[in-house]
């Protein structure tokens, strides 16, 4: 009887085994390994979506605060000279045109050395350091009074009132303060 039992022990799980191979393909009670790896495709597909979407989430978040940051500057930013004067009578307008012709004067001498800058590299400087270093430096140039706690900023974008560029007066960032 131990040989019998055992050989049917044998047969018993030969055939369990062989009648269970893809059985749950078959008779769909289960997923097939196909089935099992699409799903974990699927699940790793939507996982890198959802980090691309939080991506460019973070990456809109942070240009919305860049333009933040520059409205905010270009709202603090006051072109470097004076101011101009109201509306008023004669004498208001003369002290308006003065005011005028001396915005002009101050602001020649750099505007010569940018356009002399200009005329040598082939560009007008690359940004306010190279400004400071290449042109206002070197030729000693005075650009104009400026109160404590403000310092001069050369944005070199040319527009139609200014090809050249434009100086403007800023407050002094409080690092550059501290130092």
């Amino acid at each position: 009887m131990d040989k019998s039992c055992g050989a049917w022990i044998v047969i018993v799980v030969l055939g369990v085994g062989l009648v269970g191979c893809d059985s749950s393909a078959e008779s769909g009670a289960g997923a097939s390994m196909e089935e099992l790896a699409a799903g974990v495709n699927a699940q790793n597909a939507a996982r890198d979506e959802e980090a691309a979407r939080q991506e460019a989430q973070r990456k809109a978040e942070e240009e919305a605060a860049a333009a933040a940051v520059q409205q905010a500057a270009e709202r603090s930013r006051k072109e470097a000279g004076r101011a101009p004067i109201g509306e008023g009578g004669y004498l208001v307008a003369i002290a308006g045109a003065r005011r005028h012709v001396l915005n002009q004067v101050e602001d020649l001498a750099w505007t010569q050395a940018v356009q002399h800058f200009q005329a040598q590299e082939g560009r007008l400087p690359k940004d306010h350091s190279e400004f400071m270093t290449k042109i206002v430096e070197p030729l000693g140039i005075d650009l104009g009074y400026i109160e404590e706690g403000q310092e001069f900023l050369y944005d070199p974008t040319p527009n139609r009132e200014h090809p050249w560029g434009t100086l403007y007066v800023v407050a002094k960032v409080e690092s550059q303060m501290q130092q």
